[in-house]
């Protein structure tokens, strides 16, 4: 599938707002911060940081959102598929179940 002109500049200019965003929310909310310890004023510079804050969260999973491409997703269901794990055993116990009245539980091993 070829990239347009436009998905291609999105998908290189998101990190890049992204950080931009996040920068400029850090070094005000900092600048905010100092100003308030410095007024030892109760933490008003709360407000600000929550006000901004909620938006910033919502960039954030617009840009991961819009980074996901199929060589990603590729990538990461070979990772998970390399992490499942081999439930062969539930079968072997479900076609062997442990005999009633022996009082031995099926994690225990055999006498």
């Amino acid at each position: 599938m070829p990239i347009s002109g436009a998905s291609l500049f999105r998908s290189l200019a998101a990190p890049r707002t992204f950080r931009r965003h996040f920068t400029a929310f850090l070094l005000v909310n900092l600048a905010l911060t100092g100003a308030n310890i410095a007024l030892g004023a109760p933490w008003w510079a709360f407000w600000p940081l929550a006000a901004w804050g909620v938006p910033l969260v919502v960039h954030y999973l617009i840009y991961k959102a819009s980074t996901i491409d199929d060589a990603w997703v590729e990538e990461r269901t070979a990772e998970l598929h390399g992490k499942s794990y081999d439930f062969s055993h539930i079968a072997d116990i479900q076609r062997k179940p442990t005999p009633e009245g022996t009082g031995r539980k099926v994690d225990d091993p055999p006498a």
